[in-house]
This record gives structure tokens, sequence and C-alpha cells, in this order.
């Protein structure tokens, strides 16, 4: 119903209304992988997810991409896209879905919104992109679970990251019911929502309880844990819900940890660790050279302007984080001679990987930790020479990645997230027909995991949404560690990692599940017991 916001305070002093609630937005949590987790081994064991229905909440499906089943061209995701005359606002179908792979879906909010009102119809298309990486990585054809149909419920704007509420709370009724009959026999199997809110409140967040009604008549909930760092408790829901299965990020098994050795001064210490980044030029051979901060006049410190021509010749930019994009910093320093970019993070989180955001970024370019960057500037007045040796790396498989949430849930102190997965895929590009592109964080996690649970749904059809969870936590590689350093690493927490890291041909094999009697949490969650209000 839409009633008029002024009504508000009549509705809830009526005793047949139980609570009055915001409806809150969210956002979207922004090749080796596949094996790594064991996907291929139960591939090759007959299990590719067939039959298996999994629903994408998120800025739709591209099903015109070759990776999803389509023709792979140009023109026929402009027909798609209504881009022609007959359909200018993208409405209708075009005669191109729904498709063998993308067997259905809906568009719950249109083209316009958050800019306009929301504008359902039926062609859940995909704009933003989002979607069809995470569909690409759940079910494309090289995905966790190839035989999975996938059902297209665009609930996330085509112009940004916003995902709307009103809209995820429809496309959770459709997925309990979805010929809208009232019958929900024909429920779908698995929901993946690579979305969230940070610092999840499960208790008064109606998505959650979307999700709660849908696990009590067999939908599994797979959603990402968030991107917001190591602090306690900023968890996102729906991921806080206790039935949904929350995903953590881990890092790439191919992934490596550059080791950066500090020549000079004597006074700071010999070495720190920085992340190549992908978009810049291959770090293949040896660099050595005196650190440059900022311009001749201790400006540009960002380096989102242009240095003067030949001022960095033969020198190593250290640049500070922030304001432009780390590709167009690497760019700029690249143009004035320099020979490699750190960038250094401005807050205590662990280096990461960024995406290509323009410019020629033709030097190799690291991003390197606060608490490192600022060792560096230390140094500044003695002047710092730093070595880049490529054969100097640390591998990064089973670490945690440092931008994934931490739990665990406010109030109820579930533990959360409760498994782990590699978040870092390269996949589908909507629009491209056949492009694919590096993709990340735990939106990229959470499809690994989802497509996990289709493959255990169709080796085992009977057993509960429930049982396929706790078998993925159960079987989870523990062995996970913190992000590392240059020095060494640490256990990763379980409020980081929960059961561990996903290996699906272990859950596949297990003879035995378990799992609390009372709640089906497949982790023992001890909570917390407020003493003071015992005495009250």
């Amino acid at each position: 119903l839409e009633v008029n916001a002024y009504a508000i305070e009549q509705l809830a002093a009526d005793p047949m209304v139980r609570s009055v609630r915001p409806v809150v937005d969210y956002h979207l949590d922004l090749a080796d992988t596949v094996p790594y987790v064991g996907a291929t081994a139960v591939q090759n064991s007959g299990y590719d997810g067939n039959g298996v229905r999994v629903a994408v909440l998120d800025s739709g499906i591209d099903y015109t991409h070759a990776n999803l089943g389509g023709p792979g061209t140009a023109e026929a995701y402009a027909a798609a896209y209504g881009s022609g005359s007959n359909d200018p606002l993208n409405t209708m179908r075009d005669g191109l879905f729904p498709t063998a792979k993308v067997v259905e879906g809906y568009d719950f909010v249109g083209e316009a919104w958050p800019n306009g009102d929301l504008a359902p119809d039926e062609d859940p298309i995909d704009a933003e992109g989002h979607g069809t990486h995470v569909a690409d990585i759940l079910a494309g054809v090289n995905g966790v679970a190839p035989g999975a149909s996938l059902y297209a419920l665009k609930v996330c704007s085509a112009l940004d990251t916003e995902c709307s509420g009103v809209a995820l709370l429809q496309a959770m009724d459709y997925v309990v019911d979805p010929n809208g009959d009232f019958d929900t026999g024909d429920h779908l199997d698995i929901v993946n929502m690579s979305l969230g809110q940070p610092y999840g409140q499960a208790y008064d967040e109606d998505l959650s309880t979307a999700v709660e009604n849908a696990s009590r008549i067999g939908v599994l909930t797979v959603a990402s844990a968030g991107n917001n760092g190591d602090r306690p408790f900023v968890i996102g829901s729906p991921s806080a819900a206790p039935s949904a299965l929350s995903v953590a990020e881990t890092e790439m098994p191919s992934a490596m940890l550059s080791i950066i050795d500090i020549l000079s001064p004597a006074a700071i210490e010999s070495s720190i660790a920085g992340r190549y980044q992908p978009f810049s030029a291959p770090s293949v051979d040896l660099i050595e050279g005196p650190l440059q901060y900022g311009n001749a006049i201790g400006g540009n410190l960002f380096a989102c302007g242009p240095y003067p021509p030949g001022f960095l010749a033969g020198k190593v930019l250290l640049a500070d984080y922030g304001i432009c994009t780390p590709s167009l910093k690497v760019s700029n320093a690249a143009a004035a001679g320099a020979v490699a970019v750190m960038i250094g993070l401005v807050a205590p989180d662990d280096p990461r990987i960024f995406s290509y955001g323009g410019g020629t970024p033709s030097v190799p370019g690291f991003v390197i930790s606060q608490a490192d960057a600022n060792t560096l500037r230390s140094g500044l007045a003695e002047g710092v020479t730093v070595r880049i040796d490529p054969a100097r790396q640390r591998p990064l498989a089973r670490h945690v990645v440092g931008s994934s949430s931490r739990g665990p849930t406010m109030l109820t102190h579930i533990i959360k997230p409760e498994i782990s997965a590699p978040g870092a895929s390269v996949s589908a590009i909507a629009g491209s027909g056949t492009g694919t592109d590096a993709f990340s964080g735990t939106s990229g996690a959470a499809p690994m995991v989802a497509g996990a649970a289709a493959l255990l749904k169709q080796a085992y059809p009977n057993r509960t949404a429930a049982e396929i969870k706790a078998l993925l936590v159960n079987t989870g590689e523990t062995e996970i560690m913190s992000a590392a350093t240059a020095s060494g690493d640490t256990l990763a927490p379980i409020t980081r990692i929960g059961g561990g890291e996903l290996r699906v041909d272990h859950a596949l094999n297990s003879p035995v599940a378990a799992w609390e009697a009372d709640t089906y949490q497949p982790v023992i969650s001890l909570g917390f017991k407020d003493r003071a209000r015992d005495n009250l």
C-alpha cells in the first residue's frame, strides 16, 4: 500500500499494526577461482547446477552476452535494450528474452530511478553492469554452476549503485511465488544478493524479514558481507539475517604481494608491502630510484594534476590516495618520466587492487598501506631510495581481503560472515557482446558460493536449504590468514571468515553436516549476555 506519511502516527496507534519501519535503499557491494574452490572437480563428477533455479537480485542481466548464452553482438544488446523508437524506455522484451540460460525475470525499478519514480517493466536487461558480472561468475559458460537456470530480478538502478528497498521486497515476493498465484510450491531454489547496507540489523529490517520468510519454505539466500573493512559489527544486511549465507572475500589463488626494499636511509625499516595494480604496466624489470613526493614546491601530493615534463625522470613517485582514480595518478607520473608509482592509503586499511579509471598508466603502480606511506615520508628529509624487484613477492592465496567486512551482527551477536570465497574474477561486461574484465569485492565472492550451492542442490535435491548451507560452511578451509604484510601474517578470526574458504568438492563428499539444533546455524555463536540488565 502507498499512504500519506502524515498517517504514520495514526497507523502506529492501530492495534492491528505490529510495527512501522522505514524501507531503506541498499548499495551494490562492488579466471582461476573455479578450480581453486573445487567447483571443477564437482563439475567433473557430473554436477553443473542443471535443474536448479537461481534468482540474481541485482542490476539486471545482459542475456545477450555470449558467456550467458546470448548472440554476443552489439546489435543484439542494442535491440534488447530497446534503443529503437518503438521502445525508447526499454519496457518490452523485444523477442530476445527469456533465453535458455536467463529463463525469466522482471525489472522492478525501470530506467530512471532514483532520478525518477520506480517504473517496473517486463525486461530486466542490464545497463549498469554489476548484475551481468555476478551472473557470469555464478552460472556463465565458465562459471561455478554453468548448468543452472538464472532469473534476472532487476532491483538496482541503471544509473548508479543504488538498489531500491521497495523493489527488493517485491523481488523476494517473486522468489517465493514466481507466477503470483499465492502458491509457494513453485518457489525458486537460491537467491544471490551482492548488495547491502553496513552495520546490518536483521531484527528491524524488512528485507532480512523477507529472507527469513523465504528460508522457511526452502529458499537459500546467499548475500555479500560487504566491503567496509576490518571493523567489528560492520557486516551488512541482508547478509546479517540469521538464515542468509553471508560471504566474505578472500584473495585470488594467483594473487601476490610485492616486497619493496628501502635502500636508504638506514634509519627506517628495510622493506614494505605493496599491491601491484593490474591496470598499470607489468612489473617485470628491476626498478631502483629515489623517491619523490609531490612536485618541487610541495604540491600535487595526490598526483591528480600534471608534473613538469621530465620532473620525475628515473624517480619513483609516492602519491596520496584520493581525489582522482589511481590509474590517473600513475598516468600523470608516467608522463613526467617516473619509473614506478606507489599510492599510499590515507586510512588504516590494507592495500588492495583498484579498477582502471582512465589515462595511460604506462609504468608499474603499487598501493601501499597508510603506515608504510608514513614510514616513507619520515625519511624524505634524508632522501629515500627504493628497489622494486619483481622476484620479491609473497603469495596471497588463503588470505582474507582487507576490505572484506567483519562481524558479528549487532545486538544478536550471530557469527557473520559464515564463509569466504575469492572475489576477484574476470567476468562478462554488459553490452560488450563477448567482452570480459576484472570484477572484485564481496559482490564477486557471493556468486561463487551461490553457484556452489546450486551444484549441491543438484547433487542432493532432497536436502534442505539449511543442510546445504551447513555443508558449505562445515567444509571450508580454515587455514585462512589476515591480510599479509612484508614481515608475516596471522590467522584470520572467525568474525572475518566464518567457517573458512569455500571448498565445494569437500562439501559434496562430506558424509555429515552439523548445525545448531534450534536455529539451524552452522556456526556456534555464544552471543552476548547483558549482565547489567539482569540486575535491573
